[in-house]
């Protein structure tokens, strides 16, 4: 729920990676629809907070695999966001506002080479491999500028 003039998103763990690495491909029409209506919230993340939890999020929205509010790959899925949790260094449930909150994801990804590492095998994984390979950068041994939560 928004806060005075403050926005709201609510997000799975691994979903603030396939936001980050989103190239408009997914399951079907309305999940596309939906994932770039997210994307464009967190492209203007001013005013806006993520609350992280570990349940269908705004993301699942239009997800064909959500039934009910529960994901079909209920396992895995939980899976996927405790490796992630953990990749990025959050809790398992959070407010967090929404920029410095981005700016470390896209850091931390930025010193992955391969997605697998942290969500497994995962359908969507060669898209965000691509990301990857586009977005890297050579890390600065000891130098840690990520805000951890």
């Amino acid at each position: 729920m928004p806060r005075g003039n403050m926005r709201e998103l609510r997000l799975r763990h691994h979903h603030l990676l396939c936001t980050r690495t989103f190239g408009g491909r997914g399951y079907d029409y309305r999940f596309v629809a939906n994932m770039e209506e997210v994307v464009s919230n967190l492209r203007s993340p001013e005013g806006l907070v993520v609350r992280l939890g570990a349940s269908c999020d705004d993301v699942c929205a239009q997800c064909p695999n959500a039934v009910l509010g529960l994901c079909k790959d209920h396992d895995s899925v939980v899976e996927k966001d405790r490796s992630a949790a953990l990749f990025l260094d959050l809790p398992d449930e959070a407010e967090l506002p929404a920029a410095p909150l981005l700016e470390m994801v896209e850091e931390c990804l930025r010193e992955l080479d391969d997605i697998r590492l942290v969500c497994g095998e995962c359908e969507w994984a060669e898209l965000c491999n691509e990301w990857l390979r586009a977005n890297a950068t050579t890390s600065i041994k000891g130098q840690n500028t990520s805000t951890r939560w």
